[in-house]
């Protein structure tokens, strides 16, 4: 499924994936702005108020009545983090026109939803409607403190919060409780008529279309925007040398505990250092046969779970296990063991060959889901590495076991956090 890019406006791109593999059709809206500390909750706020309700339709029981008439149509909207931007997200996915029972233009009608929701919303006295605006502070309020729940998940928040803190990428996706108390609706609605301005915007349909017909429609809607875009892009953070990693420990009543291993590649180049590092990972730990998973879980059962993730956009790659808190510095010492194995080329070709297979039935498996496919696209775009899912296959088989010990060695420990009780734990 390869990818067909227009520029329907400076700043505003249209990218078709033309597929006929589904029987459905999928919308997908990404506004970007700069990840900002005084932004990222207002900017996190903006799609749940946006999904509320619009001009025509005022409540957000008149949008789910318009789903319906449309088939049941599914409409969505998020914020999230790539890289040091921050991205407001708004989907729909509806079945193609032909499995109408009157060949309806389905499609259309929901384009011109989704633009409602985004271009059309619901104002009051020229602003958001108050009320809308308050009940999602508390819906995002819940949302923010819930983080503490999924202990993995917090370790791994905490451990990226800690390790690039003077960074954009050190910011929470979903913004701070502390900030909500000052959002109104006046300066909600400022925040978004500034993203509506200055944000790159790519769109995205996938499915059997017409592509004139969504072109013309989508330029009519959008070229009553006011823009003032600029292309200049964030200047990527550089990882100076460190000599000791930061260790960061954290208490909380918990009964397993979380140890999260942060490391950033020196003077990280993307497009040279990505699928090097993708296989790293995976041989690391990414698949059961990796040597995390062997070596520090099933052999020494240090660890109840254990893997390594790799962070593209930044060139971050953290190790987590859920250990015994009396075992922090013997799973802590076996790690490093398998991480010096990695620089040292300890590792073979059936374990390349593994981690190979694993990946590619990965990348095979984002061809089942069109929102999978435009997530993955849009996340190489942002890399400026478009490329087809068969190209990134064949990148990733070329990868050498000299590239996996280049790119091992050319990691740096940051950061160890562990997140722990109060039990005082072995020396």
């Amino acid at each position: 499924m390869d990818e067909k890019t227009v520029e329907l406006f400076e700043g505003i791109s249209l990218h078709f994936i033309h597929t006929e593999r589904f029987k459905t059709d999928f919308i997908a809206i990404f506004m970007f702005d700069n990840l900002k500390r005084e932004t990222v909750t207002m900017n996190a706020l903006i799609p749940a108020v946006l999904r509320r309700g619009t001009k025509n339709m005022p409540t957000m029981k008149d949008i789910n009545i318009s789903l319906e008439k449309n088939y049941g149509s599914v409409l969505d909207a998020s914020s999230d983090k790539i890289g040091d931007k921050q991205a407001l997200q708004f989907y729909i996915t509806s079945i193609n026109n032909q499995y109408t029972f009157t060949n309806e233009d389905l499609l259309s009608k929901n384009m011109d939803l989704l633009c409602d929701i985004i271009l059309e919303p619901k104002l009051e006295n020229g602003v958001f409607d108050n009320k809308y605006v308050e009940q999602e502070k508390e819906t995002l309020r819940e949302l923010i403190k819930s983080k503490i729940n999924n202990k993995g998940s917090y370790a791994n928040i905490r451990c990226v919060e800690e390790m690039c803190k003077n960074e954009p990428y050190g910011l929470y996706k979903f913004g701070y409780e502390e900030d909500l108390a000052n959002i109104t609706s006046e300066n909600l609605y400022r925040q978004y008529d500034n993203i509506m301005s200055t944000s790159e915007i790519h769109i995205y349909v996938s499915g059997d279309v017409n592509e004139k017909e969504v072109i013309d429609k989508l330029k009519n809607r959008f070229e009553k925007i006011k823009r003032n875009y600029d292309a200049t892009r964030i200047e990527e953070f550089k990882a100076n040398e460190v000599a000791e990693p930061k260790i960061v420990m954290e208490s909380q009543d918990v009964t397993q505990g979380k140890l999260v291993i942060g490391y950033r590649v020196i003077n990280h180049d993307v497009l040279e250092d990505m699928y090097p590092l993708i296989v790293y990972s995976a041989i690391l730990g990414g698949t059961p046969s990796s040597k995390l998973f062997q070596n520090v879980r099933e052999k020494a059962s240090l660890a109840y779970t254990t893997r390594s993730s790799y962070l593209k956009h930044k060139g971050i790659v953290l190790i987590s296990a859920g250990i015994e808190i009396d075992n922090f510095q013997k799973a802590l010492d076996l790690i490093n063991v398998q991480v010096e194995d990695m620089k040292n080329g300890n590792f073979s070709e059936e374990d390349m060959n593994d981690a190979k297979i694993s990946l590619e039935n990965a990348y095979e498996s984002y061809l089942d889901e069109q929102t999978s496919i435009i997530n993955l696209y849009m996340g190489q775009r942002l890399l400026g590495n478009v490329q087809s899912i068969p190209e990134m296959i064949k990148n990733m088989k070329d990868v050498t076991k000299e590239e996996v010990m280049r790119v091992a060695k050319e990691l740096q420990c940051e950061i160890i956090y562990f997140l722990k009780n109060d039990k005082e734990m072995e020396s």
